[in-house]
């Protein structure tokens, strides 16, 4: 039986030989002493900075122009070898076996604080980690990136459905992409797709999501092991070293202090003396789903260590469905210009002269340490040039570095390297892709002559199902876009929207129209320029009050670059007099029909409003609209529920606005003009073709709001002035959370006829379910209770973070769930200050959102409300 094992593995080494191509270079395996492949070691070139990365099962192979070569062999966990090749014309068979390193520890370790000398390496790597980070601002480079994945549970009630779509248990699916790669600080990045392929619907052609990703700083929210912060949230503790190349490298253990999804756990490799990554091994846990990343760094130029090969895995286990996901990938052909705002050469001298005071005593007596010259060249007698720098050497040759100075080492050399840079250009090009034209059509042969890392057998079967796949996707039938709906893409560009006939979207249910039915056509065109106009109309019938219904909307942006557009709305329809904050119809129908509450208060009006929004300067937003309308009021026309039993009835069509509870709202006509200003200082943005998508900005946006009744246009009735002026912010404070404010305040001018419509309403809860959660919504009082006519000041704080109270449970800890904290207050001349205080958990077992919340009325308790809420388009809540 071993014989034939090592027959047929010699087999596919000849059939693996023969594939790849004509050329010259170098191909084999690598194994352990086990004869098991090493999946995703490092193979490596330094002289010419080019490298591969051996497959899932261990085999590579490497192109290389004749000549000799000394290539190193690398993995985690495993003694780096070298070997000297020489290439001539033909590709050299060479496998290699690699031993487990051994790591050496120290005898006796003495420090003044008895700690772990994990410590003192650490605070060194921290402290330049800034340096690190910020040592190359551009670099190009050529990335072999491939994804695969597969299905290792369906749960019974989708497995039909998942079949229908191609998709089977246990069938792999895989991604692979050639890239050339542009990037330069601040992470902006340009991608070239020179070739890219999928045997699923998996379609990511851009690399830079895993590529770019630097463990010398945080990424989403998870804290690196190099933060400056890291100390707070881990343990550390130092298992060995190794030497290579005649350099120290300690492999330290990462022990998170706490549970948590924002923390790794695993070893991070650490180059004595230069304080560099040298290569990762870390993980990530949650309740959900686990990840992990190892990256093998090595010197693409002199004195830089760049990560050569990356290998990502993911594994998801949520509701009876499991997956396995892996990224390899291989970079190679770096060039790469240095940051011309750092002194390179004093950092190289600095490294060189700080103290070793935990060198280890090697346990092979053969083995001598010497130091690795960093590999840029230094001038003599080179000393600081600022008093910034004195201050940096003096800290990086201290013994004693406590975790005070460790956070100023790291202050000081983000200073340095900030100190001379430009201010940043308003526009963000964090990721430009390209994609070759024939990026998608290569043929099997170009792959196989240029992909670097093999396909494993069951990746080949893979692709070889991709064509049969394809053929047997069955699509939607007619009948059933017919019924419930659908999109329809004619010709180039134009798109058209039916929600069809059946569909839940086409009836509603309310005390004033009874039933209604109604259906929504449109259709949109979007320009190469990045223009684009869309009409659509909805219309429908009430079939209590036997009323037609329409409306139409035509929106046309003509300047994608200056969000400019212009719109025209108009029709008849029944309208909410809080046409903002109102009640969802959804939830309004559900409340009516099983708990015979109508909170929805409706009037009819025949309208045609206009308006118009550009942006002036990046930043500068004007918004104007003009309405005109013929306003009647209307009765309840149905008395229809389901839960008539309870012995309960409707209320009036008279919303409960105080002082006004009996007041019905007289047929009139209203022509009302608005204007928005807003402002947002350094207003970044990013280009997305011809449009400019806007993204955030370290400063709130301050708005000034104006809105005119003007009597006697078209017969109008109407007469008031409002003006409005509100100020909101959203930023976040690495390692205390995230904070949204609002504030709003806003008086009525000359208001001697100013009707229900025109009021300033609030968002409130008058009902068991919620339609939103909208940061700016009260929770604790009835829709139109706070309504006015007069003057108002309105406020809201919603802080959100992982961890505030309960996810400090352990078996919290590890799940999604983020938590928060919010504050509402309100105050108008007609009503007592309103305030409310709540706590609340999002994202339970991902589907379900949780909060309390308590009401206070001129200083006293008003009642505490408990809710449960589930996001799907209506939340549910209970008061108590």
């Amino acid at each position: 039986m071993k014989f034939l094992l090592i027959a047929f593995r010699l087999l596919l080494s000849f059939i693996f030989l023969i594939t790849v191509g004509y050329g010259q270079g170098l191909a084999g395996r690598i194994t352990n002493t086990d004869d098991q492949g090493i999946s995703y070691a490092a193979v490596f070139v330094p002289a010419i900075h080019q490298g591969t990365t051996a497959n899932e099962e261990g085999y590579y192979h490497l192109e290389l122009k004749p000549g000799n070569y000394e290539i190193r062999f690398q993995y985690l966990g495993y003694k780096t070898q070298v070997h000297t090749v020489v290439v001539v014309d033909d590709f050299i068979s060479l496998d290699v076996v690699m031993e487990e390193q051994q790591y050496a520890l120290p005898e006796v370790v003495v420090t003044a604080s008895g700690e772990d000398p994990a410590y003192y390496i650490m605070r060194r790597a921290i402290g330049m980690s800034q340096y690190y980070l910020n040592q190359v601002s551009e670099y190009n480079c050529r990335v072999y990136l491939k994804g695969s994945g597969v299905l290792t549970k369906i749960p019974a009630m989708l497995r039909r459905q998942f079949e229908r779509e191609g998709v089977e248990q246990d069938r792999y699916f895989v991604t692979e992409t050639i890239s050339e790669v542009q990037y330069s600080m601040p992470n902006q990045v340009q991608t070239r797709v020179i070739s890219t392929r999928s045997s699923g619907d998996d379609s990511q052609t851009s690399p830079m999501a895993f590529i770019t990703m630097s463990l010398y700083q945080d990424i989403n929210g998870i804290i690196s092991p190099l933060s400056r912060n890291a100390f707070q949230v881990y343990r550390f503790q130092l298992e060995g070293s190794f030497m290579e190349n005649g350099t120290q490298v300690n492999k330290i253990r990462v022990i998170p202090r706490r549970a948590g999804h924002d923390l790794y756990s695993g070893h991070i490799f650490i180059k004595d003396g230069t304080w560099n990554l040298h290569s990762v091994d870390l993980q990530i846990e949650q309740s959900l789903f686990a990840a992990g990343i190892r990256q093998v760094y090595n010197p693409v130029a002199e004195g830089v260590w760049m990560p050569v090969s990356h290998d990502y895995y993911f594994q998801v286990s949520i509701m009876g469905l499991g997956l396995e996901y892996k990224y390899m990938a291989s970079v190679s052909d770096y060039e790469i210009t240095l940051n011309p705002n750092l002194d390179h050469e004093f950092y190289a001298r600095v490294m060189e002269s700080s103290t070793d005071a935990f060198l280890l005593q090697l346990r092979d007596a053969e083995i001598t340490q010497q130091r690795e010259t960093p590999g840029i060249e230094l001038r003599e007698h080179t000393r600081p040039q600022t008093r910034r720098q004195e201050r940096i050497a003096e800290l990086m040759t201290r013994e004693d570095l406590d975790n005070r100075e460790m956070r100023r080492l790291n202050r000081l050399i983000r200073r340095e390297a900030r100190a001379n840079e430009p201010r940043r250009p308003l526009e963000v090009r964090n990721l430009s892709m390209e994609l070759d034209d024939s990026a998608r059509v290569r043929t099997t042969d170009y792959w196989a002559e240029n992909r670097p890392v093999p396909l494993t057998p069951h990746e080949m079967e893979s692709f070889t199902e991709l064509d049969t796949l394809e053929k047997d996707q069955p699509g939607h039938g007619p009948l059933r876009q017919v019924l419930m709906g659908g999109t329809l893409s004619a010709k180039e560009n134009w798109t058209f929207r039916y929600n069809g006939l059946l569909s839940l979207s086409s009836f509603d249910f309310n005390t004033v129209d009874g039933l209604k039915y109604s259906k929504t056509l449109s259709l949109r065109h979007s320009g190469a320029t990045g223009r684009q106009f869309s009409i659509a109309n909805t219309s429908g019938y009430a079939f209590a009050r036997e009323r037609f219904l329409t409306r139409f909307d035509l929106n046309y942006a003509y300047h994608p670059f200056k969000r400019a557009k212009f719109g025209m709305e108009g029709g008849r329809r029944s309208q909410d007099f809080d046409s903002q904050y109102g009640i969802n119809p959804f939830i309004n129908a559900v409340s009516s029909l099983f708990f015979q509450n109508n909170f929805m208060k409706l009037y009819e009006k025949d309208y045609l409003r206009i308006h118009h929004q550009f942006d002036i300067v990046n930043g500068l937003v004007l918004s104007t609209a003009a309405e005109y309308a013929k306003r009647r009021p209307l009765e309840n026309q149905s008395d229809f529920s389901l839960a008539g039993w309870m012995g309960g009835e409707y209320t009036p069509n008279i919303p409960a606005i105080p002082g006004l509870e009996a007041l019905i709202m007289p047929q009139h006509n209203s022509f009302v003009v608005d204007a928005r200003l807003s402002f947002t200082h350094r207003h970044y943005f990013m280009r997305m073709g011809n449009r400019k998508m806007m993204l955030y900005s370290r400063w709130p946006t301050i708005s000034l709001a104006y809105r005119e009744g003007i009597e006697g246009i078209l017969q109008s009735d109407t007469r008031f002035r409002q003006l409005e002026t509100s100020v909101n912010q959203s930023f976040t404070i690495r390692m205390i959370g995230e904070f949204e404010y609002t504030a709003t305040a806003g008086k009525f001018f000359n208001s001697d006829k100013l009707f229900t419509p025109d009021f300033k309403h609030f968002g409130g809860n008058s009902t068991w379910f919620l339609s939103g959660m909208e940061k700016d919504r009260f929770r604790t009082f009835n829709h139109y209770e706070y309504s006015t006519g007069t003057q108002y000041l309105s406020a809201h704080l919603h802080y959100e973070h992982g961890r505030i109270l309960l996810k400090r449970l352990p078996f919290m800890a590890r799940t999604l769930s983020r938590e928060k904290l919010f504050f509402n207050a309100l105050t108008i001349p007609e009503k007592d200050f309103y305030f409310e205080a709540g706590y609340g958990m999002n994202q339970l077992f991902l589907l379900i959102n949780a909060e309390i919340v308590v009401g206070l009325k001129g200083g006293k308790h008003h009642y505490t409300g408990f809710r449960i809420s589930v996001p799907l388009g209506g939340e549910a809540g209970v008061r108590l």
